[in-house]
């Protein structure tokens, strides 16, 4: 037999349902311990690699307070913050659109640019590159500008040789760069400063490398970093996040990113002050220049008249009409303000812009529509950072714009409307007093006249600058909608890898790679490798199992073997006690499906172990394709089965005893003749089996595999039907073959042996049939132990 060893750890013989067979799994670990530890040293090799190379992620925290208007106590605002949380009232909150904003690209964009992330330093040593950042740099590669359309495949790497008085930047392509220290450097990236660290010195000897890469490629990675979320919908807090290798550099980018915010913050609220003040500064060049004309005229007319003071005769009537006077100029002046608001409102409907709330009348109503119109711009602007005009929200913010643009031209037509009224009124009230004054001297009307101007002038241009220090007071004390709570701040301890965990999966992984490889080649195998495939395959009872032999020895069996495997066919014989009980039950046919599976080993020592005891056995060579019985007993004839089929010899001429034991004879194939179907038909054969079975107690036929006919001739005479399969050899898909002839009963009492069970692969010393009994170890089977080398090996 050859040495083909079984590649499961045990012989399945528990019964469907039993559950897990600990047993079993023992048993295969014990088997599979070798390439358990070789596996576990790989992976955990492979791991120790993998967290040499990897480098340690450190995870930086911030936390910053938004004041957000709708988690204000206090009314109405309070209450609809409730149904908002409550899923009763839909829109994004203040702290929503900040959290969107703040993970912008624009303001990541903003700090890769302030900080220029998108430039690194490495230093290799012992095999891997480490990143070099801030103090620990000994050099600084600050560009100046970036070329466009200068990135090889979004970065570009550089070499850096540093000297005493210069450097040697040497690019990709092997072209060298090299400057004095503080010098100015046109790389292929852009145009750069090197600079030397005066506190960090560099080692002589070390490789230092350059990488710069494209900007916007390095700003969507840290977007993608970046972890910015509220911790529940009762707080205005956003906590912010960011894996790093480097803490100091996780720490800057958060701080810078935060920085940023809170400066576009304080410059979109600004915005509205500038708007105010550039509004007032343009009406206070023109009421300026109207107040300067009328002062001028004042002077040209009191110089052509000579007149230095109106007398007492103007001051009864003067004094009976400066109530309305005033009136009528606080009147204008209150019209002339609506009027430029309404103009500058009118002239920015293509493009709304901020409406200057310091100007706005004292009118409670207008005064509500034009805060709430300028807080939805804002709020409109700020979104846009973070989405585009096609967002839900930003569409919704500019229908409630147009409603409000709407309600603010009205507003401030019933305004202007209220204002011209009550001036008609007023300028009727002070032309009955004017028609009263015609009896004052003409010169003395027309200064008055003048008076009045002047004063209305004035008091709007003192009204202006009044607003402008408002608004340069308000925007000085403008701060964020936003304060730091907890800075940036990195754990000490990296968070990836996980050192323990890897390792712990590396050496796992390598405990169950043999297993996993073992089910995987169970799973592909196609040839039978455990009683469980074989009672899968079939119903056919198996009579007996014959264990792997290591001997090159044809019989296994005799009078003083005591290896296991003369004990199994001991125990073969036993059995087959069961199937031949009469005593006209004597000739047994053993066949197989293919070539290779033991065929002519089972017969031969079957016959032997039954020639053991005292009867007399035949051994029928009748495979009359590939004979191998008498060749490997060495047996010396010279006729064969095949010359008596065709009348050249006697029965006596070809029973040849074995040379194995006295009781055991053999008739050879004889001659290989070339129709062995139909010589094993001849009337000669049936003679044959009736003589033998006068002359012997037992008649075992080897024949061919069921692949051709002779096996299905010759079970005519037969009592009993043997068909061996060897583990590892037989197809799955051949067992049809005897399933076939077990179900239409085309053999004699059909049994399994099954061929070729590996020792090596049974726990516990010994082979167990199914039939309650088993054989222990015996001391010629014992082998010496191995050591540990040679069972790795």
């Amino acid at each position: 037999m050859q040495n083909n060893n079984i590649h499961q750890p045990e012989w399945e013989t528990e019964e469907s349902g039993q559950g897990f067979d600990v047993h079993k799994m023992v048993s295969k670990m014990r088997y599979l311990w070798p390439w358990m530890l070789i596996c576990v040293l790989v992976t955990a090799s492979i791991a120790f690699v993998y967290l040499y190379f990897t480098p340690n992620q450190y995870k930086v925290n911030a936390k910053i307070l938004i004041k957000d208007d709708d988690k204000k106590g206090g009314g109405g605002m309070g209450d609809m913050s409730m149904l908002k949380s409550m899923g009763l009232l839909s829109g994004a909150s203040n702290v929503d659109n900040e959290l969107e904003i703040i993970k912008s690209y624009t303001l990541m964009r903003q700090v890769v640019d302030d900080l220029q992330l998108n430039v690194q330093y490495f230093k290799k040593e012992n095999l891997k590159s480490t990143e070099l950042y801030g103090a620990t740099v000994p050099f600084d590669v600050q560009f100046v500008s970036f070329k466009k359309n200068s990135f090889k495949e979004g970065s570009e790497q550089y070499k850096i040789i540093p000297t005493d008085k210069k450097v040697s930047i040497v690019a990709e392509n092997g072209k060298t760069f090299t400057a004095k220290w503080g010098d100015t450097l046109q790389l292929p990236t852009g145009t750069a400063s090197v600079n030397v660290n005066p506190y960090v010195p560099y080692e002589k000897g070390a490789s230092y490398s350059l990488v710069v890469s494209e900007p916007d490629a390095v700003t969507n990675g840290f977007v993608k970093n970046l972890q910015a979320t509220i911790p529940n919908k009762q707080v205005s807090t956003i906590m912010l996040s960011m894996e790093q290798s480097i803490p100091a550099k996780g720490e800057q980018i958060i701080n810078k990113l935060i920085q940023v915010y809170m400066t576009a913050n304080v410059d979109d609220n600004n915005r509205i002050a500038d708007s105010s003040m550039a509004f007032i500064d343009g009406r206070l060049l023109v009421v300026g220049d109207q107040l300067t004309n009328i002062e001028k005229e004042i002077q040209s007319f009191k110089q052509r008249n000579e007149i230095s003071d109106l007398g007492e005769q103007a001051k009864a009537m003067i004094s009976s009409t400066s109530e309305y006077a005033r009136e009528v100029s606080q009147q204008e002046v209150q019209l002339s303000v609506i009027e430029s608001l309404e103009k500058y409102v009118l002239d920015n409907s293509s493009n709304p812009r901020i409406v200057p709330a310091s100007l706005v009348v004292q009118d409670p109503t207008l005064s509500a529509v034009v805060s709430q119109y300028n807080n939805l711009l804002m709020q409109r602007s700020r979104l846009l950072l973070g989405s585009t005009e096609s967002n839900p929200v930003v569409i919704n913010i500019d229908g409630q714009l147009k409603d409000l643009r709407q309600d603010l031209i009205t507003g401030i037509n019933s305004v202007k409307r209220g204002a011209q009224v009550a001036l008609r009124s007023l300028r009727s009230n002070s032309n009955q007093l004017e028609a009263q004054m015609r009896q004052v001297p003409e010169k003395e009307r027309v200064a008055l006249d003048y008076s009045r101007q002047q004063n209305i002038r004035q008091e709007l241009y003192l009204f202006l600058l009044q607003k402008r220090e408002e608004t340069a007071i308000s925007r000085s004390s403008t701060i964020a909608n936003s304060r730091i709570l907890d800075a940036a701040k990195a754990d000490n301890l990296p968070v990836q890898p996980k050192k323990k965990m890897v390792m712990a999966l590396a050496v796992l992984a390598g405990l169950l790679l043999p297993f996993g490889v073992s089910y995987l080649r169970g799973i592909l195998n196609t040839r039978l490798a455990s009683k469980t495939d074989i009672e899968t395959a079939t119903n056919i009872p198996i009579v007996g199992e014959i264990g792997h032999s290591n001997s090159n020895e044809p019989v296994v069996v005799t009078h003083h073997s005591r290896a296991v495997v003369a004990e199994q066919f001991r125990a073969l014989r036993t059995n087959l006690q069961y199937i031949l009980p009469d005593k006209d039950d004597k000739i047994i046919l053993i066949t197989s499906s293919i070539s290779g599976e033991g065929k002519s080993y089972v017969s031969t020592n079957l016959a032997a172990v039954l020639a053991l005891t005292g009867k007399r056995v035949v051994l029928l060579e009748l495979d009359l394709r590939k004979p191998k019985i008498a060749s490997a007993l060495n047996l010396k004839y010279a006729k064969g089965y095949s010359q008596y089929a065709i009348g050249k010899a006697d029965l006596d001429d070809v029973i040849v005893p074995s040379g194995v034991n006295d009781n055991l004879f053999v008739i050879p194939a004889g001659p290989l003749p070339p129709n062995p179907t139909e010589l094993l038909l001849n009337e000669r054969t049936k003679d044959l089996f009736s003589h033998l079975k006068e002359l012997f107690d037992y008649v075992i036929v080897d024949t061919t595999p069921n692949l051709v006919t002779d096996a299905q001739i010759l079970s005519t005479y037969a009592q009993a039907t043997l068909f061996i399969v060897r583990l590892n050899v037989t197809r799955k898909e051949q067992m049809r073959i005897p399933n076939a002839m077990y179900n239409d009963k085309k053999m004699p009492r059909l049994n399994l042996v099954v061929n070729d069970i590996s020792q090596s692969k049974y726990g516990g010393g010994y082979y167990g049939y199914g039939y309650g009994y088993g054989y222990g170890a015996y001391a010629e089977d014992a082998q010496e132990k191995k050591g540990l080398l040679s069972r790795l090996k």
